[in-house]
């Protein structure tokens, strides 16, 4: 008998189809050695004949090539079902994947659309980078759910539009977490920085418990303000919302006291932590040595090397500042040929500047 190949299959599993032998044809077909979009495309249309929908829509999602024949039959099948869970899914999965137009298509002959749905599609199109037509679709929603609003202001601000991103934010009648620190982070990714510390305050006072990526942006601005008071502020909330036990908002912490020129409370958040991050150790590191305390900083590098904490390109910036700063020149010399040879750091522009520093 010949060899099979997947002409040959595919034309069994259209009989089995053909005859209403589905579970045979899925047995068939999923024992084929190699498939064409063909073999795919019938096994669908069997699946969708039978009113499997669900089964060929999870098949169509495996489908390592979608062609038009077999997109339209898994909107027909859709359409026949009315299944709008699995048309959301199938639309937002489009949107996701850079393939916004085909979602929009889907989203166009949708019998039924819901909440998901639409927010599904918006967020495509804010994804994408298309706004206005992101904009032109919100306006069109019957009911503007809370995730929807978030993904606007996220898409208006990121596209420059803040003044937009803030319109939406206060025509919302209800907010959630996402809300508020989506609309912080607007500003100040946008160099908005006075109006962070106002939506911050504003926040406080509606009783909206401050959340992780609100509590990064307004400790990042207080350092690029050095508004020590506000800081401080911050640090007593994250005290009692109990955020400052977490390595990665102390950093931050860490490094906005530093700005704010308060070495001794930074100093004392670092020490707090029996473990610490790189992160951690380069900020107390840089913070010394900018401050012009070079012995400090290098005391620091010591113990953490003592630590068996691997320093990276970041601390040999801090490090070779304070041994210019302190005028040590041989340790200074010393520090830099071991970045190569010790520590596997190859010495950037940064670090040859620093040592122009040094032996200036």
């Amino acid at each position: 008998m010949p060899e099979r190949n997947v002409v040959s299959w595919t034309a069994m599993i259209r009989g089995y189809v053909q005859e209403g032998l589905i579970e045979e044809a899925e047995l068939l077909f999923w024992r084929m050695p190699e498939r064409n979009v063909i073999s795919w495309t019938v096994m669908l249309d069997g699946l969708i004949e039978d009113g499997l929908v669900d089964e060929a829509r999870q098949l169509f999602d495996m489908m390592p090539v979608k062609d038009v024949v077999a997109s339209t039959k898994m909107i027909d099948g859709l359409c026949s079902e009315g299944n709008v869970a699995a048309w959301s899914s199938m639309i937002s999965g489009y949107a996701m994947n850079s393939k916004v137009d085909v979602a929009r298509k889907l989203f166009e002959v949708m019998p039924d659309k819901n909440e998901v749905t639409w927010t599904a599609m918006l967020t495509g199109y804010t994804r994408s980078g298309r706004i206005n037509e992101a904009a032109e679709l919100f306006k069109e929603m019957p009911v503007k759910p809370v995730a929807a609003c978030n993904e606007m202001i996220m898409g208006f601000g990121l596209d420059g539009e803040v003044g937009k991103a803030r319109l939406v934010f206060d025509q919302m009648r209800e907010k959630d977490d996402g809300t508020w620190s989506t609309m912080i982070k607007i500003y100040e990714r946008k160099g908005f920085e006075l109006e962070v510390l106002a939506l911050f305050s504003l926040m406080q006072t509606e009783g909206v418990r401050p959340s992780f990526p609100s509590v990064i942006s307004v400790l990042s601005v207080c350092g690029s303000l050095a508004s020590l008071d506000h800081g401080r502020q911050v640090h007593s909330q994250l005290v009692r919302s109990q955020f400052d036990i977490d390595i990665y908002v102390s950093s931050v912490l860490i490094t906005m006291y530093i700005k704010c020129g308060d070495l001794v409370t930074a100093k004392r958040v670092f020490d707090r932590f029996s473990t610490r991050d790189i992160v951690m150790w380069n900020s107390i590191i840089a913070g010394y040595a900018q401050h012009g305390f070079g012995e400090k900083a290098l005391e620091v590098f010591h113990d953490m090397f003592s630590s068996s904490i691997a320093p990276d390109e970041i601390t040999f910036i801090g490090v070779l500042s304070a041994c210019s700063y302190t005028g040590k020149v041989k340790e200074g010399l010393e520090i830099f040929e071991s970045m190569k040879s010790k520590y596997q750091v190859d010495p950037k522009t940064e670090h040859y500047a620093c040592m122009v520093d040094l032996l200036g």
